[in-house]
């Protein structure tokens, strides 16, 4: 009744759902038998919450329980928003006097009664990833304002590493040169290890800023101009190359008793540097972070 009530005035149509925003929320009346969609006496009240671009949750009318998932299918009349006043309508009178019916009659007492209880928790958590999506958003969209969504061969560029090839302490991003602009924008990066595998639109890189983009300084002025004979390489692989600790699943641990400064000690003969699961209370080790 509160989503009846706040778009009573004025009750949303076709383009308010297209325009819709992750996250909300519309009182609606459906019928979830396809098989009996003329028959009016099978329709009821749902809520219906956009959790997605194209991903719609179909809900009961007291928002608790998740009855189907419907998606807004690309180039088709089908989901919410494209079939919005035809499978899913807005509440009328008959339907609101029903609903208002039913909460005194206490027959929707139990489900308001646990909304009440449980909603504060799952709102709060439904808007912080909302707000998170949307922080990302902006994120991106100030990306790509930033270099107008442009890009030449030779700028030094940040590529996010996904969270399964970062480790703890080494950087979530890797610097890379653009050494290809590809017919449908997307940028061909190297680093001085290799060439990665994957290309990138404009969107999902960052420029570095000012005197800072400059290959010579950033030491990929060599992969710049040798791009092409260097081999493909993953962004882990890019990654283990500058980590201080090997990489994500590199794990090399020394167990030395010695100062760890020559090649009878693993780590300093794979050349990287002693982790506190190598020898703990080692204070000879020259080899580690904390030298």
């Amino acid at each position: 009744m509160e989503l009846v009530n706040e778009r009573k005035p004025r009750p949303p149509t076709n383009e308010d759902m297209l325009k819709a925003q992750i996250g909300d929320e519309f009182a609606c009346v459906t019928n979830l038998d396809q098989k009996s969609m003329m028959d009016k006496s099978q329709w009821r009240r749902c809520v219906v919450r956009k959790v997605k671009k194209d991903l719609w949750e179909v809900l009961d009318e007291s928002a608790m329980e998740l009855l189907k998932e419907v998606l807004d299918i690309v180039g088709e009349d089908e989901g919410v928003s494209k079939e919005w006043g035809l499978w899913y309508v807005f509440p009328s009178e008959e339907d609101s006097d029903a609903a208002l019916e039913a909460a005194k009659k206490g027959g929707d007492f139990e489900a308001n009664d646990l909304r009440l209880q449980v909603s504060p928790n799952r709102a709060m958590l439904r808007w912080d990833s909302f707000e998170g999506q949307r922080k990302q958003a902006k994120i991106m969209q100030k990306r790509a304002q930033g270099s107008d969504g442009k890009f030449t061969v030779g700028d030094v560029v940040q590529v996010g590493l996904h969270w399964v090839d970062q480790t703890k302490v080494d950087g979530k991003n890797l610097t890379a040169v653009v050494v290809e602009v590809l017919d449908g924008g997307n940028l061909r990066c190297a680093c001085k290890n290799g060439v990665l595998k994957n290309t990138y639109t404009p969107h999902t890189v960052s420029m570095l800023p000012g005197p800072s983009n400059n290959r010579v300084l950033c030491g990929l002025d060599s992969a710049f101009k040798e791009w092409q004979g260097l081999p493909k390489i993953t962004e882990r692989e890019a990654a283990r190359v500058v980590s201080a600790v090997g990489g994500q699943g590199f794990n090399i641990m020394c167990h030395c008793n010695g100062s760890c400064d020559n090649k009878r000690c693993s780590c300093k003969k794979a050349g990287v540097l002693c982790s506190s699961k190598c020898h703990a209370g080692n204070l000879k080790c020259l080899n580690s972070s904390e030298e």
